[in-house]
């Protein structure tokens, strides 16, 4: 009977932790997917450092090449290719219109290069007109961006020659003069961008001169300044300070990713950007500013207050293993309680119950025995007891419970002596 009470203990415990765990997440799969730019591009460069993170933690992040930021957005949104995150530049597109992606938060600065002919006197974007540009090759968040802010300026493909190119293809042309501009968007580092620097007698770096108004009519612009030297220290390139304006580069996921790989991949984003740059102090990236997408949950708790308890002490896979144990723990901690409260004096009241429910009987003999004179009927009263007795001696209860059992035969031997005077098998003198 103890084996019933502690098993059915057991099994409430069991059901609810069972029904628990229906609403636990599974544990996150070991590869994950994620495309980045070209493989000469500063996102590739940025997602195999995101790689390694990953495989430091014991999880594969398989990095796919691209042609740019609009390449990424179709291929992310695109359920056949399998691709769970992706890097995108700011501005390419509207969250209405992709309700499935999140964002993780921006990671960096990406300047927008104009460099241009001497030749040319360039003071607004609107003197472009007529003119041989370069604009980023199709699919990428360059070509994207800057077609916008043309456009703006009255230079569509009938009032200037635009040319697809990426700034690696424009650049000896512009050199060479076969084109009158390009633009580019890169960092700070990138190779390109120093060579059109040194270049200098013949090509000139654009500095916008209505930055405030491009910032405030598109808000995920932000206008930086570049300082005298900040490509060239020795050569002291630019000369002078230079306006330039930035989207922010953001780091998309898919809402179904899990949870877990969107804190490691928050963590890997902290660990790779948090330096800084020449346009961003240490600490400042990555941020919830100029997002391109809603904010996720988990990134919106890590840059209130960090990352999980449990993820700042613990290796990563531990922790989400733990943190998935603690969801459990609650049901178990809830019902513990109640049934160690409950099952103690359950199991009690079922062993005693099993000695008890011979006084039923026994209280009905002794009501008998009381007015009894029937020798006769004494004597087969007294083979009920000698049965119970011999029931009771056999009755299997615990060591700590057998003083019940012989408080029960002492009360049958008590009933069994006043008959045994009545059946006169032994004179009442005897009996004290």
């Amino acid at each position: 009977m103890s084996f019933i009470i502690y098993g059915a203990a057991v099994s409430v415990l069991g059901g609810a932790l069972w029904v628990t765990f229906q609403f636990v997440q599974p544990l996150p799969p070991k590869k994950v997917t994620m495309v980045s730019g070209g493989e000469g591009g500063a996102y590739y460069a940025f997602a195999k450092q995101y790689a390694q993170f990953f495989k430091k933690h014991g999880y594969e992040l398989e990095v796919l090449t691209s042609k740019g930021s609009m390449d990424n957005l179709n291929r992310i949104n695109d359920p056949e290719a399998d691709v769970q995150a992706a890097l995108m530049q700011g501005g390419i597109t509207t969250a209405e219109q992709h309700p499935d992606l999140e964002s993780l938060g921006s990671l960096f600065y990406e300047p927008i290069w104009v460099f241009h002919s001497k030749r040319l006197r360039l003071k607004t974007l609107a003197d472009l007109k007529g003119h041989k540009v370069a604009i980023g090759a199709e699919g990428s968040g360059t070509h994207h961006l800057v077609s916008t802010l043309l456009a703006e300026n009255d230079i569509t493909a009938e009032t200037a020659t635009l040319i697809p190119e990426g700034i690696s293809e424009a650049a000896p042309q512009l050199q060479d003069r076969k084109i009158d501009a390009l633009f580019a968007i890169s960092g700070i580092n990138s190779q390109a961008v120093e060579d059109l620097s040194l270049a200098h007698k013949t090509v000139k770096l654009y500095s916008f001169d209505r930055a405030e108004t491009y910032v405030r009519t598109h808000h995920y612009l932000k206008k930086l300044t570049l300082p005298p030297g900040g490509i060239d220290l020795i050569n002291n390139l630019p000369d002078s300070d230079v306006t330039l304006l930035a989207p922010t580069a953001n780091l998309v996921v898919r809402e179904d990713l899990h949870p877990a790989l969107k804190y490691l991949f928050l963590l890997a984003a902290d660990h790779v950007h948090k330096d800084g740059d020449m346009f961003a102090p240490s600490g400042h990236f990555p941020n919830k500013e100029a997002l391109l997408f809603p904010l996720s949950d988990e990134a919106r708790n890590f840059y209130k207050s960090g990352p999980p308890f449990l993820m700042r002490y613990l290796p990563f896979q531990l922790a989400i293993t733990a943190e998935r144990l603690k969801i459990l723990l609650i049901p178990l901690l809830t019902l513990l309680f109640p049934l160690f409260k409950i099952t103690p004096p359950a199991y009690r009241w079922q062993i005693r119950r099993r000695i008890f429910k011979w006084y039923k009987h026994l209280k009905e003999l002794d009501m008998k025995a009381y007015e009894l004179t029937d020798p006769a009927e004494a004597r087969k009263m007294l083979e009920q007891l000698e049965h119970m007795d011999r029931m009771v001696l056999e009755t299997s209860v615990p060591l700590s419970y057998t003083d019940y059992i012989y408080s029960l035969r002492l009360h049958i031997r008590m009933i069994e002596q006043r008959l045994k005077v009545i059946a006169g098998e032994i004179k009442e003198q005897d009996t004290v």
